[in-house]
C-alpha cells in the first residue's frame, strides 16, 4: 500500500500540475493574440515548450514530487508554492529578454488572466489533494503497518512525527508503551527485543522502528537476520535523550552518523545565497530611495547642531567573532563620556537631534552600507561592542552562538520587546535566547516578517528606544 498508492497519488499530482501549466499557456496565447501590444509571433510559438521546461526545472529543483518513506503535506505545499513562484519568475524573465519592453508585464491582460487561472488552480488543487490524501487509508484493504518498540523520549518524538505524516502507512504506535522496563544488562535487553520482534511478526507488523540506547546493542546483524526471517524490516534509532535534555540535530556524513547541538538553516549554501540576495536587494532599495535624500538632510542637521563627523563608527563583533566597523548617524556629542558605555534613558551625551533619530531608529540607517559590504545582514542578532561581547561571554554559556550568523540591523529580539539597555545579565540571557531561536528557525519569510514588524514597532514607538 505504501509505495503503490503513494506513487499513484504523486504521479496524479504531477500530471494535473503539468496539464494546468499547459492550459494556462493556451489561455495566455488566446488573449495575447487579441491584444494590441504586438507580441512577436515566433516568441509566442515557443511559449508551451518554455512553460514545460521552466516547470520541470522548478519541480526538479525543489523536489516537489519526491517519493519519500513518509509524505509531509507541509513540505508538499511549501514546495508547490516555491516551484510556482520560480516558474513565474523564469517565465517573465523569458518575456523580458525576448520582448525587451516592461509594458508586457503590466499592460498585458493575457498575463493577468493566466496568473489568475494558475492561482485559482493551485488553491483548488491543493485543497482537493488534501481531502484525497486524508481518505486514502479508507480505500485500502491491505495496509503497510509500522510500529515502534522502545519507550523513551526519542520514541515519543518519533511517534509524533509518524502520526503526523502517516498518510500512506498504518502506524499502530509504541508497542511497549504500557510496559516500562529498565534493562540491567545486554542479555536482558537482547531477550526482550527478540520476543518483541516475534510478537510484532505475529501482529503483522511490516516495519519496526527500534529505539534504544546504543550501549545495549551488541550485535545488530543477529536482529536483522531475525527480522528477515519474519519478512519484516527493522530500523534501529539510537536514543540519546538520556545524555542531554536538549534537542539534537542529526545528519549523515557518508556512513558516519553526525550529531549537532542544534539545527541551523543558514548552514545550507542555498539558504545563505537566498539571504544574501535578499540583503543586497533590500539594502540597495533603501540606499537609492531613502538614504539618497535622508543622508544629506540628517548630515546638515547633525553638523548644524554639534561639532564632529556625520557618521559615528565603532568596532563591533561580527560573524565568527570577527570585528568590523559598524556605522551609525552620530547622535551624541563627541567630547562627552565613554563610547563603550551603553546609552541610558535621559543620557546627557545625546544631542537634541540625536534623541529624535535614536527614538525613530534613523541612526541605524547607515548600516545598510555595512549590509551591502557583506559585514551585516538586514535581519540578525544585533552586533555588540567588543568589550560587551567579552564580558557577556564569560557569564552566558551559549552567548557566542548568536555570532554563527551575520549581525543584523534589526532582529527577532528587537521586535519582541528586548531592545535597549541591558541592566542585568538575565536581560541579556533573554535576548541571547531569542537570537539563538532566530538562528535555529531562520527562513526568508521570517526575515520579511521581522522587517514588517520593525516598521510597525518604529511607527508605534518603542519605549526601549532612547
Amino acid at each position: 500500500m505504501r509505495n503503490r498508492h503513494k506513487f499513484t497519488f504523486v504521479i496524479s499530482c504531477a500530471i494535473a500540475d503539468m496539464s494546468a501549466m499547459i492550459v494556462s499557456t493556451l489561455i495566455f496565447l488566446k488573449f495575447a493574440t487579441e491584444e494590441s501590444l504586438g507580441w512577436d509571433a515566433l516568441f509566442l510559438n515557443k511559449m508551451i515548450p518554455i512553460t514545460v521546461l521552466s516547470w520541470l526545472f522548478s519541480v526538479s529543483y525543489f523536489k516537489l514530487y519526491k517519493i519519500d518513506v513518509l509524505f509531509s503535506l507541509e513540505h508538499f505545499f511549501r514546495n508547490s508554492w516555491r516551484a510556482f513562484l520560480t516558474q513565474r519568475i523564469l517565465w517573465h524573465v523569458y518575456i523580458y529578454i525576448f520582448q525587451d519592453d516592461i509594458s508586457y508585464f503590466f499592460e498585458s491582460k493575457a498575463n493577468l488572466i493566466q496568473l489568475s487561472f494558475l492561482l485559482f488552480y493551485f488553491l483548488l488543487s491543493r485543497t482537493i489533494f488534501t481531502l484525497v490524501i486524508r481518505k486514502i487509508k479508507e480505500w485500502v484493504f491491505k495496509r503497510f503497518t509500522v510500529a515502534i518498540w522502545g519507550f523513551n523520549l526519542t520514541s515519543i518524538q518519533l511517534a509524533s512525527y509518524l502520526e503526523t505524516n502517516s498518510f500512506f502507512i498504518h502506524f499502530v504506535g509504541i508497542l511497549n508503551e504500557n510496559n516500562q522496563v529498565t534493562y540491567s544488562s545486554k542479555k536482558e535487553f537482547t531477550q526482550a527485543l527478540t520476543e518483541a520482534i516475534d510478537d510484532a511478526a505475529k501482529a503483522n507488523i511490516n516495519e519496526l522502528y527500534i529505539v534504544c540506547k546504543p550501549d545495549f546493542i551488541s550485535d545488530l546483524n543477529s536482529f536483522f537476520e531475525l527480522g528477515d526471517k519474519h519478512c519484516m524490516r527493522l530500523k534501529f534509532i539510537p536514543d540519546f535523550s538520556s545524555i542531554s535534555k536538549k534537542h539534537f540535530s542529526s545528519t549523515h556524513l557518508n556512513n558516519f552518523h553526525v550529531i549537532k547541538p542544534r539545527y541551523e538553516p543558514l548552514q545550507d549554501a542555498y539558504n545563505r545565497l537566498a539571504k544574501r540576495v535578499f540583503d543586497i536587494v533590500f539594502s540597495l532599495l533603501v540606499i537609492i530611495f531613502i538614504l539618497s535624500w535622508l543622508y544629506p538632510l540628517l548630515a546638515f542637521l547633525i553638523k548644524r547642531e554639534s561639532k564632529g563627523p556625520v557618521l559615528f563608527k565603532q568596532m563591533r563583533t561580527g560573524k565568527k567573532n570577527e570585528p568590523f566597523w559598524c556605522y551609525k548617524f552620530r547622535s551624541m556629542y563627541t567630547d562627552m563620556g565613554d563610547e563603550a558605555e551603553q546609552a541610558k534613558r535621559g543620557d546627557s551625551r545625546i544631542t537634541p537631534i540625536g534623541k529624535f533619530i535614536r527614538r525613530t531608529s534613523l541612526d541605524e540607517m547607515p548600516q545598510f552600507f555595512n549590509v551591502l559590504m557583506g559585514k551585516m545582514s538586514v535581519v540578525g542578532p544585533r552586533p555588540h561592542m567588543i568589550k560587551h561581547t567579552t564580558d557577556y561571554n564569560s557569564h552566558i554559556n551559549n552567548f557566542m552562538v548568536r555570532h554563527f550568523v551575520k549581525p543584523g540591523i534589526t532582529g527577532l529580539a528587537q521586535v519582541t520587546g528586548l531592545r535597549g539597555e541591558t541592566k542585568k545579565v538575565s536581560d541579556m540571557k533573554r535576548r541571547v535566547n531569542t537570537d539563538i531561536d532566530y538562528v535555529q528557525r531562520w527562513s526568508i519569510i521570517t526575515d520579511i516578517k521581522i522587517c514588517i514588524l520593525t516598521v510597525i514597532v518604529t511607527l508605534k514607538g518603542d519605549e526601549n528606544a532612547f
